[in-house]
Parts: C-alpha cells; structure tokens; sequence
C-alpha cells in the first residue's frame, strides 16, 4: 500500500508498524503486544535509525519514544515529513512517553496523531492500533496449530484437553500466587509450549513478556501491566476456546 493513499482498516499480518524505542524492557513489551496483534513489527533504539528505516522503508504506522538517543521522536518526524522522497513520509505517527499533559500537548502540536503513555498495558496497544487501521485478530492462530498438531482432528483434541485442564490449572496457580510472582515462572514456562501446540498466540506472547518482566530489572509499574495482560490474555484465550468449541459442537 502507498503510503499516501487511504484504502481502509489493513489485515493485521499485512500490517506494518516501525517501533522506535530505547529502553529494552518497554521495547521488548511493545514489540510482543504488537506482533501479538497480528502486526509486522521492525524495532530500533535510537531516533537517527528509526528516520533512517522509515525513508527507506513503507510503514502504516510509526510508533516513536519522545526521548530517543541521537534524535528525539518529535525531531524524527519532523525530518520524515520534510523529506520528499521518504517511503514513510505520510504514515501516521503516535508519539510514546511517561511525561505529563504539558509535553503530550507539544507532541501533538509536533504532528503526532496521538500519545500514549508509558508504561501502558496491552488493551491501550492494541486500541491504538486498531484506531489506525489494524484488523484485531483473534487470540488463537488456528493455521498455526493446525501445523503443529498435523490435522484438525488433533487440533480439537489438544484444545479441548488444553481448555479443560491446562487452562483452569493456570487459573488456580496464578489465583494461588498471590504476591508471590515469581513462583509463577513454571507456569510460564509450560505455558509458553502448551500455546504452541494449540495456537494459543496472545496468551503465549502475554507469557513470555510476563517471564522476562520477571527476570528482568523491571520497575514494579511494568511488571504489573505484564501481570494484568496475562490475566486478561488467559481470560480472552479461555473465551475464545469455549466459543471454537460450542461452534464444533453446534
């Protein structure tokens, strides 16, 4: 798709979103909430690389932080808009940052379509990209696991086993762990390869960022937002599962 033209809401896996990001544990966040979305994601951590992809590069949405190194995100899209021959020159921009209303009002004066907050969780992504054209997709990758079980057959099996057992037990585990967040990493893990098998994409992608929040140097506000999109990944993959299995039923 050109970037100056406007054909509609873009299937997500077509989707393309450049992610300008430098503080690792926000930018691995973002980066699995937006490939959990079904999006095509190209990441960097600085402002000059970030102009540098997106003169080169089509994208449908830019999502750049504020304070870059080598070039602020505001100074990004600046450069971008006044260079003429930039693929990405028209893509709509949203501007990430964890300061005030004051500096939110500069970014968007700047050109920015919007700005999101940080840290933020899973829910404002995802509504962020759906406001510009991204198609949500559902939670379970039914192409995925139909690979890895090898026929349909096995893939209600393993999902019907997976919705009954693996999924109440992590319910009961994660109920049970109460502050105790680290005692969640062999539920993390077992999850991480039971999502697999079942295509359980947005719960998996949750895991692991919740695994790495936990591993990591993590400020206590990102481990929760990690904490409260796994929770709501486990609620919507259950969801999901019950409404596959009542179709197959019907």
């Amino acid at each position: 798709m050109d970037a100056n033209e406007s054909l509609g809401p873009v299937p997500a896996m077509q989707f393309r979103v450049l992610l300008a990001e430098d503080d690792p544990v926000s930018r691995a966040f973002l980066a699995e909430g937006i490939r959990a979305c079904g999006a095509k994601i190209t990441d960097c951590g600085d402002g000059d690389a970030a102009l540098r992809v997106a003169r080169a590069q089509v994208f449908d949405l830019l999502i750049l932080d504020h304070h870059l190194p080598a070039r602020n995100g505001d100074a990004v899209l600046a450069a971008l808009r006044g260079a003429s021959d930039a693929a990405s020159r028209s893509a709509p921009a949203i501007a990430t940052t964890a300061a005030r209303d004051a500096e939110a009002a500069l970014l968007l004066q700047a050109g920015f379509a919007e700005v999101l907050p940080k840290p933020m969780s899973l829910e404002i992504l995802r509504d962020a990209l759906r406001r510009h054209g991204c198609v949500a997709d559902s939670p379970l990758d039914d192409e995925g696991a139909l690979r890895a079980c090898g026929s349909t057959d096995a893939m209600i099996r393993l999902r019907r086993l997976f919705f009954e057992q693996e999924l109440p037990r992590a319910q009961e585990e994660l109920d049970a762990a109460g502050g105790d967040l680290q005692s969640l990493r062999p539920l993390l893990h077992r999850l991480q390869a039971s999502c697999g098998f079942c295509g359980a994409r947005r719960l998996a992608s949750a895991a692991a960022t919740l695994q790495r929040a936990l591993g990591a140097d993590a400020d206590a506000a990102s481990l929760g937002i990690a904490l409260q999109d796994f929770r709501r990944a486990l609620v919507e993959t259950r969801a999901s599962l019950h409404a596959a299995r009542e179709e197959a039923d019907a």
